[in-house]
Parts: structure tokens; sequence; C-alpha cells
């Protein structure tokens, strides 16, 4: 039974117990115990050590009277349904440097079963980035198959992770979560599951406090959420779950979305916090998706460091604990609040490595944390068990259905496209992207561009451009020679970026195309080239001095030379265009306009162009 954070309930604060009664005796007997180990908790929590708050919380008799409660959270599975490889994170390690095989939607479900046994207060959650992953299958069928295996395993509610918003707020509202058909550029939706049925979403909700919509200041999705658990005797108790997602995600590359900002994590939390407890609801949970480090036991912490344990040293004493995600670290560990009173600031990895259970110990009467009850324990979800059939159905059928779209035609091609550049740093696959980019962002109300401009060897981290599409066929049996797979499309353009319209002033398109040559401290320089979309052309000098070598009236757009004077639209990945690949020139850019994930309009852009000739490699060249 759970409400969301739009219509909290007015609660009534129950009066304290009365002197003497068995309830006040063990809150004074916990207190002082408590207030004893404090000290040696605080330096645990520096050192990595204690999972739960005293040595009484490893006592039965000392819980009896209390509610038990069960938390157990996931984080970062980004569809990862199928067991996963030692690449993807499927070796981990814990006490004693003991390393440990994880992984597996199907044996997730066998530890969520067993852990929940007997425990009838049990609550199952997210941390965010559930989907909008790397498995093919997964991303290809837009994350269907994920929303899927998290209905079969009992899901309740997730925060929103960046992730949930590298399409938009209504993709992740009217599609993931209701099952409406949502079209976008590209993409084909609402497949049918591993039941025969079209998607119908998801059977769980999103919340987040701290992402609004910029014009109205409202969340995107509710704040909180508030679940009951049983108390007895026809007796419900509420939980209530504070969700928060990491403050960069209207400005993140793959998330990157202009109509969105964000809000304090801590100050969201402590507001609500406060109005939830002046409600008369006295347990709360953070669940919030961005996170830290703390050493390599996965179910420990050491040498704790990062953006949530200065929240954690922040956030409202109210806060019984914290749960997060985003950094795909593994840490278990109990963290003083402001008070000083410890409490289980937690991190279950990613790609389905952990399951996280949290044991709290309500007071029957008031709802209260005894918080010196809280235990908290990171279980590997291992491969010693025997697999859930229904779940490890469910990831083959996924499996399966993406290597018959992998498979499927999409367009001719009538040569080569290839990464390999000329002298200029011009390749017939980097114009193809300048090419895509351009088109697609001028398929757009507001995106309309008057150039492209995509990197191909950038001056650090990565780039689009992630394969070739050869005129002669592959391994694929389906493939045939000048034929291109939608896989082989996907696999060839793409790591999940939007196609961002932005503004910049003559000057500023003019340092940019200066940019590709860069100084380095050790007196060379790099070569750092952008390809250009079929309509510019330039020339450039190398023989000149770094920042001068190209000629304004040498670079022409649609047959003219670019103007200083003026403002031109431009059609880049935000990935470079807010410097992710090193390069700083577009800093400070106005009137962002989204348009299509680099993925899903290049498979656009290849239905509409069934058949493609390499271009002729003349778009950038040197001085004669």
């Amino acid at each position: 039974m759970s409400e969301t954070g739009n219509k909290p309930p007015v609660l009534r604060t129950h009066e304290r117990p009365p002197p003497g009664s068995r309830f006040a005796v063990n809150r004074r007997i916990r207190r002082r115990t408590f207030l004893t180990t404090t000290g040696a908790v605080a330096t645990a929590a520096a050192v990595g050590d204690l999972a739960y708050a005293t040595p009484d919380a490893l006592d039965d008799a000392a819980t009896a009277g209390y509610v038990d409660v069960q938390l157990l959270n996931i984080t970062d599975l980004h569809g990862y349904l199928q067991p996963t490889t030692p690449s993807q994170g499927s070796v981990i390690t814990g006490a004693g440097g003991v390393q440990v095989t994880v992984g597996g939607a199907g044996y997730m479900a066998t530890h969520l079963k067993r852990l929940r046994e007997g425990r009838p207060n049990s609550i199952f959650f997210s941390s965010g980035d559930n989907f909008s992953g790397w498995p093919f299958e997964v991303d290809a069928h837009a994350n269907e198959p994920t929303v899927e295996a998290l209905n079969a395993l009992g899901l309740q509610f997730s925060t929103v992770g960046n992730h949930e918003l590298d399409q938009s707020v209504s993709f992740l509202v009217d599609h993931m979560e209701h099952g409406k058909p949502y079209p976008v550029n590209g993409r084909d939706d609402n497949f049918v599951d591993s039941t025969g049925h079209r998607f119908r979403g998801a059977n769980f909700r999103f919340y987040t406090a701290n992402i609004v919509h910029a014009d109205s200041g409202r969340t995107i999705v509710p704040p909180y959420n508030i679940e009951w658990v049983d108390a007895g005797r026809g007796r419900k108790l509420p939980i209530a779950f504070i969700h928060l997602t990491v403050m960069d995600t209207p400005t993140g590359s793959t998330s990157y979305q202009p109509e969105l900002r964000s809000l304090s994590d801590v100050g969201q939390a402590n507001k609500l916090a406060a109005q939830l407890k002046k409600r008369g609801i006295n347990a709360i949970v953070i669940n919030i998706h961005d996170g830290g480090v703390a050493g390599n036991d996965y179910n420990a912490g050491t040498n704790p460091s990062g953006p949530i344990f200065q929240l954690a040293a922040q956030a409202s004493p109210d806060i019984a604990a914290i749960v997060t995600g985003h950094w795909h670290c593994r840490f278990n560990m109990m963290v003083p609040d402001p008070n000083g009173v410890p409490r289980p600031v937690v991190e279950a990895g990613n790609h389905g490595s952990l399951i996280n259970e949290i044991n709290l110990k309500l007071d029957p009467r008031t709802g209260h944390v005894i918080r010196e009850l809280t235990t908290s324990t990171n279980h590997a979800n291992t491969r010693d068990v025997p697999v859930d059939e229904e779940l490890q159905y469910i990831a083959d059928y996924w499996t399966a259905k993406g290597a018959k779209r992998f498979a499927t035609p999409l367009a001719k091609v009538t040569g080569d496209f290839t990464r390999t550049p000329n002298a200029s740093g011009e390749s017939t696959m980097g114009n193809l992207a300048a090419d895509f980019a351009y088109w697609d962002a001028n398929q757009h109300r507001g995106g309309r561009a008057d150039l492209a401009l995509i990197s191909v060897k950038p001056v650090s981290g990565s780039n689009a451009l992630t394969g070739d599409l050869l005129f002669a066929k592959g391994t694929n049996p389906a493939d045939a020679d000048g034929t291109v797979l939608f896989g082989e499309a996907w696999n060839a353009f793409g790591y999940g970026n939007p196609v961002l319209t932005v503004t910049l002033p003559g000057t500023q398109l003019h340092a940019a195309f200066e940019a590709q040559w860069v100084a380095q401290a050790n007196g060379t320089e790099k070569f750092a080239p952008f390809a250009v979309s079929h309509n510019v052309s330039y020339t450039y000098d190398t023989t000149k001095p770094i920042g001068q070598r190209v000629d304004p009236g040498a670079v022409r757009i649609d047959g003219k030379p670019l103007d200083l004077t003026r403002n031109y639209r431009v059609a880049a990945l935000a990935y470079t265009l807010i410097g992710g690949d090193g390069t700083q020139v577009f800093t400070g850019f106005t009137d962002p306009h989204r348009n299509d994930r680099d993925h899903e309009g290049f498979i656009a852009y290849l239905r509409a162009h069934p058949t493609l000739t390499p271009s002729t490699l003349d778009r950038a060249r040197p001085v004669s």
C-alpha cells in the first residue's frame, strides 16, 4: 500500500509510551547503549566496519515488540538482464579480497524470493538508472525489456536516475510508466513482450524531488512516496521515501534537457523531511541517484569520498537511512548524521551485482525508527543458486528478439564508409555522421541548423564513431554485399547522445575551426578534427601559428563566407558542446534545442536515405 507525494496524509503524532512501559524501558536502554558506542561507530564510518548500529541490533530478543521492516534495493541495472561478463562487472570483491561472480536477473529473482520469505513488511525499490543501458537487445527495444523484468521482479518504485531522462519526461511518464505509444524519430516501441502482449508500461512509479520544469518549477514526477506497513491489530505505519536525482542531470550529455533544471538535493531532502515530520511521519528514507566511493569490499566501506557523504553529513537527523546509486560503486556503511547518530549509507553496485537489505525496527505506537537496532547488508547476486525460470525466460526472449532485430536489413551502401581519415582528418564515416546531424536537426521545429559539426578524433574522451559500414557482407547470415543491417548501423554510430542545435556567434564558430589544432604541454600539437556537414567547406594553413590557420573568408557555409558579425545555429552532439571530449570552445552557447538521440536519429536517417554513396573527401583541404 503506498501513496505519492501529491496528496500526503495528515497523520496524528502518537503520544510517548507511558513511563515504566515496556517500550519506554527499551528506549532508555537502547539510547544508553547507543550513546556509549557513538564514537566507535563514527570511527567505523571512516575506516569501514559495522553494518549495524549496536551489537543489540543482532539480538532477536532485543527487537521483540517492534515492527520489523525490510528494505530491499538495487541500483543502476542498466538493462543487464542476462548474466554479465567480467568487462561488465561480473566479478566483485568481498571481505578478505575474496572475489565473487555475480549478475543476472534470473539469479536476482531467486535471491529476492529467499530474502523476502517470512517478511511481510518487505519493500523492494530501485535508486535509478534501471534502463537506458547498453545491451543492444534492451536499448534497441526502447528499454521495454527492462521494465518487463522489473515488473516480474516485483519492483515497487524507483527514483529517477539521469538515464531515465535520456529521452524526455513525457517518454518516461507516458511510455515507460503508462505504456502509451510514443513516436520517436527512428525508434519503434510497444513491442510484443515475452507473454505475447504489447508493452503496457511499468507496474511501479518514478519519483524525484529535485528535477523540475524550468518554466513552472514543478517537479517532473511526485517528489516522494509513502509506503504503509503492517503494525499488527489492523494498524498501519507510514514510511516516506524522498527521491533525489544527481544534480547535473539536465545538463549532462546523455540526459541534456533544456526545459529542465535541478534543485539542491540536500535542500530538498531537508525541506521535505521537515514537512513529513510535521505531518507525523516518523520513518523517512532518502533514495538518491548519486553516490560516492568507499573502498573495494562490497559489504563494508573505507575512506569514503564523494557527494553522497557530503549530503549524509548535512541531511536531517530525521532521515533514518540513505540509499544511493549512480557511481557504480559498492559499499555498506553506518555514517553519523549531524547529531552523531549513525544511519546506513549504502550503494548496491550496478548491473545487478548486489541487493542491499536494510532492516528497520519501528516503534509500534509512534512509527519512529529505533535507530540503534538498524542493520544493513549488501548481498551478492551470486550464481550458486537455482535460476528463476520466469526471469530467465524473459531475458532469453529478449536476447533472441534482439538477434532478430540486429539482422533486419535497413539500407544499402554503394561503397565503404570508414573512419580512416585523410591528412585533413576527413573520413567517409565522419562525413556521414555530420550529414546525419545536419539532417536530424532540420527535422525539428526549433532545431533548424545552418551547419553541423561532429568530433571525429577528440582532444580527450570518446566519440560517436564506433564502427564502419562496409560494402562487403559481414558474418551475420542475414547480411549481403551492399546491405546495412539494423544492428550494424546501431553499432557504427552513436553512444546515446542527443543532437543539440545551439546558437554561436560567428567569432566563436571561427574559434571552433581553429580549435582543431591543440598545443600540448610537451611542445607538440594534437590534431582534433571536426567532420562538417555537406554544405560546409574550408581551407587551412598549418604553416601558420595555432589559432591563425583558418581564414574566416575561406570557410564556406551554403556557398557564403563565414560572417563573424552574425549568429549561427550549429548542430552537434551534446557531449561535444558541453566539453565532454575536451573541446571547451563551445562554452557559453545559447538557445539549446534538443533533437533526436544519436542511435535512433541515425536509424531514421538511413530509413530516409535507403541508398548511400560515400562522399568525396574534399570538405576540408590544405591551402594549395
